[in-house]
C-alpha cells in the first residue's frame, strides 16, 4: 500500500492552515493524519478521493457555496467522516484546532476485507466520543515518533473504521486465539524483525488469518495487542543490550527505534528508569550479586 503524501496536497482551500503535527515521518501505509490550526477565514472547494475523518475541536461558522450572505450555520465540535465522491464546497469564518485523517480506499478494503462502498451510509457520518479518542491516540503515536512502527497506525485506523459500520461475526480463530503453529510463526517473525518495520498485514499473513481478525486473535493469545507486544519485546532486547554496554544510539537502531530519544522515552515508560540509570544500577549491583 502506497504512502499518502501530505499534508499540502490534501487540502484544496483558499487559505492554507498551520500544520502542527502530522504523520509524514511515521511508517504508516495508506493513511495520513494531521493536527492543524485553520485560517481565520477561507473557502473550501474539495471533492474527496479518499476517506476523510474530519474532527472539529473549536466551533466555526460556515455557509455553502452560492448561499445568501446571511445563511451562516455553525459547525460544532465532533468527528465526521467524508467518503470518496463526497464534496465540500463552502466558505468558513473562524479558525481553531482541527484534525484530519485521510485513508486510501484500498487500505480500507485491506483492513476490513470488504469493498469500501459498503461503508458508505450517507455523507457525512457523525461519529461518537470513543472514535474521537482514537484520533487522540493517533496524535500521541505521531508525537512519540511511532515507537511500535506501522502496526500501531494500522490498528488505530482499523479501530476507527469499525465505528463506521459494526464488524460482522468473526471466525472462531479470532475469538479463541491463534493456533500454536500460527502463534509460533508470528512471534518468531516479530523477534526476527524487531529492528525493521512491520505491518499488520505482514503479521496476519504469517498467522494465516485475515487482517480484519488478526488483532483480536493475537490479543486472545498473548493478552495484549500486537503493537504493545512489539514494544515490550523491543524494550526487553534493549535491556539486554544496554546491560552489555552497547552505546545507546546503537541500541536504538538494533531494536527498531527511530533514535536514542525515542528509545529513552519508551524504555522509561516500560521500566520506570532511563537506559542510563538502568545501566548504572546494573553496574553498581553486579559485584555484590556475585559474592
Amino acid at each position: 500500500m502506497d504512502r499518502i503524501q501530505g499534508p499540502i496536497g490534501l487540502f484544496n482551500v483558499s487559505e492554507m492552515p498551520r500544520f502542527i503535527a502530522d504523520s509524514s515521518a511515521a511508517p504508516w501505509q495508506g493513511a495520513f493524519f494531521t493536527d492543524l490550526v485553520a485560517a481565520e477565514h477561507g473557502v473550501v472547494d474539495h471533492g474527496h478521493q479518499r476517506f476523510c475523518f474530519q474532527r472539529t475541536l473549536v466551533p466555526f461558522r460556515f455557509r455553502k457555496a452560492g448561499a445568501p450572505h446571511h445563511a451562516w450555520s455553525t459547525e460544532l465540535p465532533g468527528l465526521r467522516l467524508w467518503a470518496p465522491g463526497d464534496e465540500q464546497r463552502f466558505e468558513w469564518s473562524g479558525g481553531g484546532a482541527r484534525q484530519f485523517l485521510f485513508v486510501q480506499p484500498g487500505h480500507v478494503e485491506t483492513l476490513l476485507e470488504k469493498p469500501w462502498r459498503t461503508l458508505r451510509q450517507g455523507a457525512p457520518l457523525l461519529l461518537g466520543p470513543s472514535a474521537e479518542a482514537l484520533m487522540d491516540a493517533m496524535r500521541m503515536d505521531i508525537l512519540e515518533n511511532s515507537p511500535a512502527g506501522a502496526v500501531a497506525g494500522d490498528l488505530l485506523v482499523a479501530a476507527l473504521l469499525s465505528h463506521v459500520r459494526p464488524r460482522e461475526g468473526a471466525p472462531a480463530v479470532a475469538a479463541g486465539g491463534l493456533p500454536p503453529a500460527a502463534r509460533r510463526r508470528v512471534l518468531e517473525c516479530i523477534e526476527a524483525r524487531l529492528d525493521t518495520p512491520l505491518t499488520l498485514a505482514e503479521l496476519a499473513q504469517e498467522a494465516g488469518v485475515s487482517v480484519r481478525h488478526f488483532s483480536r486473535a493475537f490479543s486472545a493469545t498473548t493478552g495484549m495487542p500486537p503493537h504493545q507486544y512489539i514494544l515490550r519485546q523491543r524494550v526487553e532486547r534493549a535491556r539486554v543490550l544496554v546491560s552489555q554496554g552497547v552505546p545507546l544510539a546503537a541500541v536504538a537502531q538494533q531494536v527498531g527505534f527511530s533514535d536514542q530519544s525515542q528509545l529513552s522515552r519508551t524504555f522509561r515508560r516500560f521500566t520506570g528508569r532511563s537506559p542510563t540509570a538502568f545501566r548504572s544500577q546494573r553496574h553498581t549491583v553486579a559485584p555484590s550479586s556475585m559474592s
